[in-house]
Order: C-alpha cells, then sequence, then structure tokens
C-alpha cells in the first residue's frame, strides 16, 4: 500500500483536532522541494494555529483504497455536513491518496478565531497512475479555554478546470513562468477568467525580478476580509499572497533592507498597485501600504480596478 499507513492511523485520530501552546506537533510528510525542512520558520507568529490547520489539511487528503468520504469525516470527528465537504477533495473511490504540506499562511486573524490556508499538495494514485495537485485550503480555527480547535473547512480551493482554447497573454506569460510558483488552485483561477489582466501583468514584471511563490489569488482564501463585512480583493481578482520572494519565506525577511523589503519598495512605486500589506508600513498611511499581525508571513498585493 503507498498511503504511509502508520502516519496515517496517527494524524487522523480526533485528539489531533486540538493543540495548546505546549503542543509541538511536527508536519509530515513534507514536499519534495524542502529537502526535508518543515516549512515553519522558528519566526512564525502563529505556529501551534498553523500545525494544528497543516495536521487537518493532511487528514483531509491521506486516505486509503476502499475508504469512503464518511469513514475520513468519522475519523476526524467531524460532524455529519463535513463528509459532504470532502467531494470536492478530490476524493476518488478505488484511489488512495497522500496529503504534503507546502506552506500554511494566515488568512485572516481575531482575538478567537483565525484562518489558515495551508498550500496543500496532493498525490492521488490508482492501478494505472499517479496524479498530483497542489490546492490552497482554507481551514478556520476557533480558540477555546486557551486551545485552538477545528472549526470548519472554509473553502477546498476550487474544483479543476481545464485551459481554455484561448488563454490571453497576461494569462500565458503568468501560468508558463517557472520563476513563479502556485498552486493550481491559483492556476484554475486564471483559467476560468477571474483574474484581472492588470494584476497579472504585474505578476509577471515581478518575476523579472525575483522568483516568488503564491499562496492564493481568489479560491481558497476568505471570500471577505477576514472579521469584517467587506469582500477581499482576492475573490475580486484583484489581488495575490505571496509567501516567499527568492528562496526566502517573507516571515524570515522581517528586517529592511533584504530581499523582500526591496521588492516591497518596487510593488509600491507601480502605478496600477492600490494597496501592499506587508511587515512593513512604507508610506507610514495605512492606505497604499500598510502592515498588521496578519501580514507578517506574506505580502498582500492588491491592483487598482
Amino acid at each position: 500500500m503507498p498511503i504511509q499507513t502508520v502516519w496515517a492511523q496517527s494524524i487522523l485520530l480526533h485528539s489531533v483536532l486540538q493543540q495548546s501552546a505546549a503542543d509541538t506537533l511536527s508536519i509530515l510528510p513534507l514536499a519534495p522541494h524542502q529537502g526535508g525542512a518543515e516549512p515553519l520558520s522558528a519566526n512564525e507568529t502563529h505556529p501551534n494555529a498553523k500545525r494544528l490547520a497543516s495536521q487537518i489539511a493532511l487528514a483531509l487528503t491521506t486516505y486509503a483504497d476502499g475508504e469512503t468520504e464518511a469513514d475520513i469525516a468519522g475519523r476526524l470527528g467531524f460532524a455529519g455536513q463535513h463528509a459532504v465537504e470532502l467531494a470536492p477533495l478530490l476524493y476518488v473511490p478505488g484511489t488512495w491518496s497522500e496529503g504534503r504540506i507546502i506552506y500554511p499562511q494566515l488568512g485572516g486573524l481575531t482575538d478567537t478565531r483565525i484562518s489558515v490556508m495551508v498550500v496543500t499538495e496532493q498525490l492521488v494514485g490508482t492501478d494505472t497512475g499517479l496524479q498530483a495537485f497542489v490546492r490552497t485550503l482554507d481551514i478556520r480555527l476557533v480558540m477555546s479555554n486557551g486551545v485552538w480547535r477545528f472549526d470548519r473547512l472554509a473553502s477546498t480551493g476550487v474544483t479543476p478546470v481545464m485551459p481554455p482554447t484561448m488563454l490571453s497573454a497576461e494569462a500565458l506569460a503568468v501560468v508558463n513562468d517557472p520563476r513563479i510558483e502556485m498552486p493550481d488552485s491559483a492556476r484554475w483561477d486564471i483559467f476560468s477568467g477571474q483574474i484581472s489582466d492588470k494584476l497579472l501583468r504585474l505578476m509577471a514584471r515581478l518575476a523579472d525580478i525575483t522568483p516568488y511563490g503564491v499562496v492564493t489569488l481568489s479560491e481558497g482564501h476568505p471570500y471577505e476580509v477576514f472579521g469584517t463585512d467587506r469582500q477581499s480583493d482576492h475573490t475580486r481578482g484583484r489581488a495575490v499572497d505571496i509567501y516567499r520572494i527568492g528562496e526566502n519565506l517573507v516571515i524570515d525577511e522581517q528586517a529592511q533592507g533584504t530581499a523582500t523589503y526591496e521588492v516591497v519598495r518596487w510593488l509600491y512605486d507601480q502605478p496600477e498597485l492600490s494597496q501592499v500589506g506587508s511587515p512593513w508600513d512604507i508610506d507610514g498611511s495605512d492606505r497604499r501600504s500598510f502592515t498588521d499581525r496578519v501580514h507578517l508571513d506574506h505580502l498582500h498585493v492588491a491592483v487598482t480596478p
């Protein structure tokens, strides 16, 4: 059986669906490109929440041949309605699946609730071959008595979209650029035509400066700005979240003068930029540039309509 059975049995226990500050659960198995290094930095501001969300993402994308959606949901302790949410996670009867974590990024935060957008690679196997997909899952946790607990799966990162016969030049420039690492969820956003050409042009220009890694464009991101009733620029197709610049995680590049800082300065000078969220407030106005406790682990780049 290709599934790592012992791993699957251990993480899918209901007891793993909560984590206190004292817990030190590791995130395994990892995506191959990580070379055995945990995708979390020692600089993470909410490592316990990120570890728990990653464990849940792995549980949702790791199952053995012969298991059903209800089996997975029941083993996780989900209420009945959560079994329905597993269907879009590429569950196919007669297959096995193994999840790997690429990076978990904060999607929103209040004192008692958190969104963690977990970029998850899923390897699906059948008797005839393998397929790999990378999705951004929006996993919600709630704080109860000082412990993060699973709340719900808010997004499965959209279902696959076939590339259209004709793609715009802006779309082709991004989806064909090996310098831009992105989940399939983001690629499918582009294929569906919902992403602004203005944003795609900016993404292509940024790749001329440095390679970078994308967590989300639209799908997999909270529909509204977390904790508000305002629609996010992501779900309007006008924003991208970036978790690494070059080979360095944004969370590790907090000092002024780093490569990530210089990229933020460059982005701020682009006329189509409407807002950049990052570890720094470049202009001190909270308008075109801002920082807060959510935007320490990524760059939020939004363009004007």
